[in-house]
């Protein structure tokens, strides 16, 4: 069983402000320490950081823990000379520190709680006191508990005597020993991996201790990942499938009870490791995953590599401001080159901006936008030939330079705003990529308009049926399907575009009275719409909220003497919305969408 990893952000939200003044603290005191080399200072920070490290124990967040724990670990070393390099273990805290900050700001986020992201700043640690580093496997923690009989798929028990359950053993091992050499020749892998998961399948009902019982079906669906196409075959693994035949002799020679006290977590940890891994489409990997919520310990789609590229970034809030801090740089940059048009100028100008344009090709890289570094890195190279050369620059030559910078912004803009890189679309010779921040704009101006809409529609009701409001919500409307026309979210329309008709040629039009249940369904639909702009506005699911948004129309028509939806086919609509909801499934999506909250809360659940 795992906690519930989404109300982890909401713990961690509460105290996060003394969470971050306890790190601060304990970095100004560790910083004092390292100009002075007053121990009485490494101790105020080792004693910071000790409290801090019980806090996040309490609150579940095991990557956290971990990095304090490491943290204080090399911290009490340093104050018993234990430390023989002391550059590089200085330097290992103050990394540590700023990613333990780093990090619970993308828990606080709604981000996934994932050790392993973080096993080079704790290697780190752990190497600069000079002890045994860690492997993935043993940083990835799924919570306790194990696989019943339910899941298993079988209750079946063989008990054996034990000598007959020595024999037994022995034969199993054979046909493992057998099944692996001809795996590890090539030699009809499929079929080799196949015998592995049946001898797997046998161990399970020689035991009755449901964590051996885990152990072998996790094998067993390790097996069936392997022999399917469904995870690499690498020499990591195999020696890890290897270990199984060792698996088994013990148990013939110790029995159950003596095996399982003796068998370490780090083998059934190593297994769901490699399961984790796998890509999903096998029956038995799959309900590996799903009873071990493996999607959540290790999201499919990225190496972690990538993953520890993206928690190693700045938090959001700095993320913003930095790129508020870049955008005004960019604007500066700018300045300069409108100085250019004075020619005389021009080699002392170029020269400064190529300067200035190198650091903030840096600063890209920090911010992980790679792709346009990489560009901004080539037109340094431009600007500082040109500097070179003393020749003059045009004025198309000076706007090629004003536009890589006009779109550098514009990368920046959406990057503070969702996390995603549009380098390649903005850099595009086409030119024809829909602008992100412009359908935001609409549908920021779809929100405004709805609030109006909402409000003109209560005034209505309390005000005795005061139908002067209601021109006020046709007035709206109409602005709202017109923006959401040009934001081309056609599934959308239908919502406003029958609410709107509603009022307009049926209260309005006949001066009628609607009944409160009637008024409570138009409202219903007002609701569900601004959910879904809202949704939309945040790159969160909003196609699952129109079914019910959809419902509710129907059921407004049924009030209606007009035929609001003679002009609609819903069904096609609801076909439409599906088959996109699908197509985004489909989809690899980016870190930053896979690892916000509405993601992991149903997934995280008991």
């Amino acid at each position: 069983m795992i906690s519930d990893k989404s109300s982890l952000a909401s713990r961690l939200g509460w105290i996060m402000a003394d969470i971050e003044q306890a790190i601060e603290r304990g970095r100004e005191a560790f910083g004092r320490y390292a100009e002075s080399e007053d121990k009485s200072e490494l101790s105020a920070s080792r004693e910071t950081c000790r409290q801090l490290k019980g806090v996040l124990e309490v609150l579940g967040a095991n990557g956290a823990h971990i990095l304090c724990q490491e943290i204080v670990s090399l911290l009490d070393a340093l104050i018993q000379d234990r430390v023989e390099n002391l550059l590089a273990a200085r330097d290992a805290v103050a990394e540590g520190m700023l990613q333990l900050s780093e990090y619970l700001k993308h828990l606080q986020e709604g981000y996934a709680d994932l050790p392993v992201i973080i096993l080079p700043t704790l290697n780190n640690l752990r190497a600069a006191r000079d002890v045994e580093l860690l492997s993935e496997h043993m940083v990835f923690l799924p919570e306790g508990g194990h696989a019943g009989n339910d899941l298993i798929g079988t209750d079946e028990y063989i008990a054996l005597p034990p000598e007959k359950r020595q024999q037994v053993s022995t034969k199993l091992r054979f046909f493992l020993q057998k099944a692996l050499l001809g795996w590890f020749r090539n030699d009809q892998p499929q079929r080799m991996l196949q015998a592995v998961g049946k001898v797997a399948d046998n161990m399970i009902r020689l035991n009755q201790s449901r964590r051996l019982r885990s152990l072998w079906w996790i094998s067993a669906g390790l097996a069936a990942a392997l022999e399917n196409g469904r995870l690499e075959h690498g020499v990591a693994v195999k020696m890890l499938m290897g270990r199984l035949e060792r698996e088994i002799r013990r148990f013939g020679e110790q029995g159950e009870e003596r095996y399982e006290r003796g068998l370490p977590d780090e083998l059934i940890k190593n297994l769901l490791y490699y399961i984790g891994l796998a890509d999903s489409g096998e029956e038995v990997t799959d309900q590996v995953k799903a009873a071990y919520h493996l999607d959540v310990y290790l999201p499919r789609g990225e190496t972690l590599s990538e993953l520890r590229q993206y928690y190693t970034t700045p938090g959001r809030d700095l993320w913003r401001a930095v790129s508020t801090s870049v955008t005004d740089e960019l604007r500066g940059l700018q300045t300069i080159l409108d100085g250019m048009q004075d020619k005389t100028r021009q080699p002392e100008l170029l020269g400064k901006l190529a300067d200035k344009t190198g650091s903030l090709t840096s600063t890209l890289a920090m911010l992980g936008l790679g792709r346009a570094a990489e560009l901004t890195a080539d037109l340094v190279e431009t600007l500082q030939a040109k500097a070179a050369s003393g020749q003059a620059q045009d004025f198309d030559a000076m706007l090629q330079i004003s536009t890589h910078y006009a779109k550098l912004e514009k990368i920046l803009a959406e990057y503070a705003e969702t996390g995603h890189d549009l380098t390649d679309n903005v850099f595009s010779q086409d030119g024809d990529t829909q602008d992100p921040s412009g359908e935001r704009s609409l549908l920021r101006t779809t929100l405004t308009e709805l609030g109006k809409a909402q409000s003109r529609t209560v005034a209505f009701y309390k005000e005795g049926w005061a139908f002067v409001c209601l021109e006020e919500v046709v007035a709206s409307l109409e602005n709202i399907s017109g923006a959401l026309k040009v934001a081309d979210t056609d599934e959308l329309l239908p919502m406003v575009d029958t609410a709107l008709r509603y009022v307009r040629e049926d209260l309005l039009a006949q001066n009628r009275e609607p009944s409160q249940e009637e008024l409570s369904t138009f409202a219903d639909i007002l609701t569900l719409f601004e959910a879904s702009v809202s949704a939309r506005l945040q790159n969160e699911d909003y196609l699952s909220l129109l079914p019910t948004g959809f419902a509710k129309l129907r059921e407004l028509d049924g009030f209606s003497q007009l035929d609001l939806l003679a002009d609609v086919d819903l069904d096609e609509v609801e076909a439409e919305a599906e088959a996109k909801k699908k197509a985004q499934q489909s989809m690899s999506t980016n870190l930053y969408q896979r690892f916000r909250n509405p993601n992991l809360s149903s997934l995280a659940t008991v």
